[in-house]
């Protein structure tokens, strides 16, 4: 059996154009064709498909029944299309830049402060890599967190941290002093050296409390996620998470002071990747950012 083929995909692009303008000569002009070769591809691949796709009157077009289901198919596939071919060879006057970060900064600090430097160089696309993910290519950049990198003197400083309680704002409403956290779940994250025994500490007797709850859970988006659909204080690293609980309307409880975190997050430049300028000027803008925030 022979397999159903549209003889060409130019017929589709046009077939296309001409359904969201409901007019030959607007898709021509789209299209940089005159309104009679637009004609003679609809017309095309209507006879192909043995099947009216427009109604014809003299100022005007409108799909028929069939074209108006054929339609959406046809869109879908060809956004796809053109959105892989994007991804796999991208145009040469658009210059790509690789950067590695953790699941927290991609998720939070990261998005606004990528989504400013691409408006402010449209020729630029950052292409951002989760730290220890399948890919084995070098980036250009990395955003790495070390305990052991604890000053701001080193060439690619990011950001130091804190650790603040966050919640549901109407649960940060009700807490007036640290006894108020007795009744929540307690969320702390595994891979964080401060936690909720260190804040409690700072309060005698309250870490010896029984029903005191507190969990811990692999990541700080995970954490948060967790607060936002339940009534749980999360101790979270800061500034890096605070772009994700803004958007998760989260509020911090400044009652329970922040902690002193150790380490610090700093930007890694690959040298074997040469000294392209966007490179080097990704690198000071983001720091810039960070000392703006």
């Amino acid at each position: 059996m022979q397999p159903h083929r549209i003889p060409s995909l130019n017929w589709l692009r046009v077939f296309d154009a001409a359904a969201r303008h409901q007019s030959f000569a607007s898709a021509g002009r789209e299209l940089n064709m005159s309104a009679a070769a637009v004609s003679q591809q609809i017309l095309a691949l209507e006879t192909y498909l043995k099947k009216p796709l427009f109604l014809r009157s003299a100022n005007k077009v409108r799909l028929t029944q069939e074209g108006n289901e054929f339609l959406p198919t046809v869109q879908v596939s060809l956004r796809a299309i053109e959105a892989k071919s994007a991804a796999l060879f991208p145009r040469r006057d658009v210059e790509r830049v690789s950067l590695v970060a953790s699941q927290l900064m991609a998720m939070s600090w990261l998005p606004r402060r990528l989504c400013e430097f691409e408006k402010n160089h449209p020729s630029v696309r950052v292409d951002v890599i989760i730290e220890d993910s399948q890919r084995h290519r070098e980036p250009d950049l990395a955003i790495r967190f070390d305990y052991a990198m604890s000053t701001r003197e080193h060439p690619g400083w990011l950001m130091g941290i804190s650790h603040v309680v966050v919640g549901q704002p109407q649960d940060v409403e009700r807490i007036t002093s640290a006894n108020d956290v007795v009744g929540f779940k307690l969320l702390d994250v595994r891979s964080h050296a401060v936690g909720w025994n260190t804040l409690l500490a700072r309060y005698p007797g309250l870490s010896d409390e029984p029903s005191l709850m507190v969990e811990s859970v692999d990541m700080t988006p995970l954490a948060l996620m967790m607060v936002k659909e339940s009534s749980a204080l999360a101790l979270v690293p800061w500034p890096a998470s605070q772009n994700l609980v803004e958007a998760l309307g989260l509020s911090v409880c400044t009652v329970l002071p922040a902690i002193s975190g150790l380490g610090n997050y700093y930007i890694e430049q690959f040298s074997g990747h040469g000294v392209r300028p966007v490179i080097r000027t990704l690198f000071e803008a983001l720091r810039q950012s960070s000392r703006d925030s």
